[in-house]
């Protein structure tokens, strides 16, 4: 008896007799029908076959539940269906993909808020509210009752440090402001301008005044000055800062700028305000921010 190449269907030989004829082919269709319905062993709409450890015969997958999908087993010897962690959280407009142990959502935030970093959050990022200017204020101070001020504790949380003080007035008689970092008179060194005259000086204290050594009047409240120091709290260089101010000095109304160095490893954490004469303070306001 031959047999066929692929899969071994028995069919007569050429001297097999006529008579023989009819049982050959039920033995052929019989050997069909059963390799057909071994390679399509599905029985349900939507199930899939795979090649089974026997040759020549498949293996029904039914089909799975919504939304699975189709992956290799964890033997790797066979497909299954699997509810996948990886898919889309997201359900708004919006919506940002995070992730902490699997993927998860970030609902959009309110108008005008932007994407802040933040490890105490589960996904590690918030929508903020952002800070306004770039400016932390740290301190607010109120000048009176004493020729030195003292601002201690200045964080060192920041970038650049900024220093803005208007009103300034004394309780007598005119004099100078002076300005000292960390409470020491050696670190400072400056470059001061007023109109076409230059001034320099070295001795650890910005005198906010101008180099004809004018006084600041006593009674006008409109002397005021900002201080920036750049690179505030490293602890490794010196720093550099700039100054602008404007008032009124020896009865005459005066603006000016002075840039320089703080001459110090130190970080910056205090500020002190001196009146020379000793003079004291009336009135002023002193504002300290942080500048990232």
């Amino acid at each position: 008896m031959a047999t066929t190449t692929n899969y071994g269907w028995d069919t007569p030989d050429d001297t097999d007799l006529v008579k023989d004829g009819a049982a050959a082919i039920r033995t052929l269709g019989s050997s069909v029908d059963t390799t057909t319905k071994n390679l399509n062993p599905q029985t349900t709409t939507g199930a899939l076959a795979y090649r089974s450890a026997t040759a020549n015969v498949n293996t029904a997958l039914p089909i799975g539940t919504a939304n699975q999908v189709l992956r290799v087993n964890s033997g790797g010897t066979a497909p299954e269906w699997a509810t996948t962690a990886d898919q889309t959280p997201l359900t708004t407009k919006g919506d940002l993909f995070g992730f902490d142990t699997a993927d998860a959502r970030i609902p959009i935030g309110a108008n005008n808020t932007v994407l802040t970093a933040d490890s105490s959050q589960s996904l590690g990022l918030k929508w903020a509210a952002p800070s306004s200017g770039g400016m932390t204020l740290l301190s607010t101070t109120t000048l009176s009752g004493a020729d030195t001020i003292n601002i201690t504790g200045i964080s060192g949380d920041y970038i650049d440090l900024e220093i803005h003080m208007f009103g300034i007035t004394n309780a007598t008689a005119n004099g100078h402001l002076q300005i000292r970092f960390n409470a020491s008179t050696t670190i400072a060194s400056y470059f001061q301008t007023n109109a076409t005259t230059t001034v320099t000086s070295s001795t650890g204290t910005i005198i906010y005044g101008n180099p004809e050594n004018a006084t600041m009047d006593f009674a006008d409240a409109n002397n005021a000055i900002s201080i920036k120091v750049f690179n505030y709290a490293n602890t490794t260089n010196y720093k550099n800062w700039y100054m602008a101010g404007h008032g009124v000095f020896s009865s005459t109304g005066r603006a000016f700028t002075g840039s320089g160095g703080l001459l110090t490893n130190s970080a910056i954490t205090s500020l002190t305000l001196v009146k020379e004469g000793p003079r004291n303070f009336s009135t002023g306001t002193v504002k300290i921010y942080g500048v990232k």
